[in-house]
């Protein structure tokens, strides 16, 4: 006799209630199609933060994009068989350009990259052009800076003056001013620094221009340029900085790098230009840190990204700003050598230390 057929179910054995099971399996499905939403949100949703990657070093004694990075007129001291390497830090988000939240929370668990919240960088009313605006500015201002600092180092001496560092493309001088103009007078005012041309300018009454004669390669000219005003205050849009005057004409070929941290590694370059020999006989070293013009090195920030960027480019030796060793101790790349340096005197002592003996040994750290 046949035995009779199982009748078959959908509902697995296991499960006595099909009804609960069936809403359960519905709220899984739903749980996990709102997780698939929240994380596509998330993919695309802005984060008030900012991530900092190591970026990429270029080597100031060499050339890009066929011109020489760093050169002195009328210096013609040859190529360095050595490298003296800036150091970059890939930034993504700033003002006007957020960053997705998933990139956050990818850089989460990357060691190589750092979190930083927005405001902790950048002003609240920054926008993206005073971004960009500010990171040209404290570029050029360092290489002012670097050029004062090597000639300063040399006894040789040049002048200051009051410069335009920055124009905004909607300001009442857009178009008119230019960055590297010199400001001789504002409404008839001779001006001796920045502060006293800032005050000629917020003092403009309102219906009337703001007369401004400059020196802009070697001539003279007057502009009459319409202010916008915040309260009784005239503004012009520029960014007003003590510049130079130069007995040397030094140029730079760099496009697209901002930021005031290359400063240091500048004034090694000219101060190399400008002496006999090869300060780094041969050998790949990097640095970062701001410089003035009495020579004193300054603090940086995404020393750490700079440090792994550095190495990976092949550098062998590290110029640290003793205000960072902090963020330096214990994040140094394997193959890495770092020495603490606190002025140009010291850097460059350092540099022929490394130079002539392939050695930091009795150099400061940061250990």
């Amino acid at each position: 006799m046949e035995k009779p057929l199982k009748k078959l179910t959908a509902t697995p054995p296991n499960i006595t209630n099909p009804r609960l099971y069936k809403r359960r399996l519905w709220t899984v499905c739903i749980s996990a199609f709102a997780l698939v939403v929240l994380t596509a949100v998330a993919a695309v949703l802005p984060a008030p933060y900012v991530v900092e990657s190591p970026g990429p070093s270029l080597n100031v004694l060499g050339e890009y994009e066929g011109k020489d990075i760093v050169s002195v007129e009328n210096r013609a001291d040859g190529p360095s068989d050595g490298e003296l390497r800036m150091t970059t830090v890939s930034v993504q988000g700033s003002p006007g350009y957020d960053i997705p939240l998933a990139g956050v929370m990818t850089a989460w668990f990357d060691r190589d990259r750092s979190i930083i919240p927005v405001e902790a960088l950048y002003p609240d009313d920054a926008d993206a052009e005073d971004n960009s605006l500010m990171n040209t500015v404290e570029m050029n201002g360092s290489q002012q800076e670097a050029i004062a600092a090597a000639l300063t180092k040399q006894g040789v001496s040049y002048s200051t003056t009051t410069m335009v560092a920055g124009v905004r493309s909607d300001g009442g001088a857009a178009n008119q001013l230019q960055p590297g103009d010199v400001v001789l007078e504002v409404n008839g005012q001779k001006i001796e620094n920045v502060s006293a041309a800032g005050d000629a300018i917020g003092a403009t009454a309102r219906g009337e221009k703001v007369k401004v004669t400059v020196r802009r390669d070697g001539a003279e000219k007057s502009f009459a340029l319409t202010p916008r005003y915040e309260g009784d205050r005239a503004l012009l849009g520029i960014v007003l900085a003590r510049g130079f005057e130069f007995p040397v004409k030094v140029n730079f070929a760099l496009d697209g790098i901002g930021g005031p941290s290359a400063g240091m590694i500048f004034a090694l370059a000219i101060y190399d230009e400008m002496t006999p020999g090869d300060l780094t006989g041969g050998k790949k070293i990097a640095g970062t840190g701001t410089i003035n013009e009495q020579g004193e090195v300054g603090p940086i920030g995404g020393i750490r990204q700079k440090m792994i960027g550095a190495r990976a480019d092949g550098a062998e030796f590290f110029l640290a700003p003793g205000l960072n060793c902090e963020d330096v101790t214990g994040h140094i790349p394997e193959g890495l050598q770092v020495v603490r340096v606190d002025s140009l005197t010291e850097a460059i002592e350092a540099v022929e230390q490394i130079a002539q003996q392939g050695s930091i040994e009795g150099l400061a750290t940061c250990g």
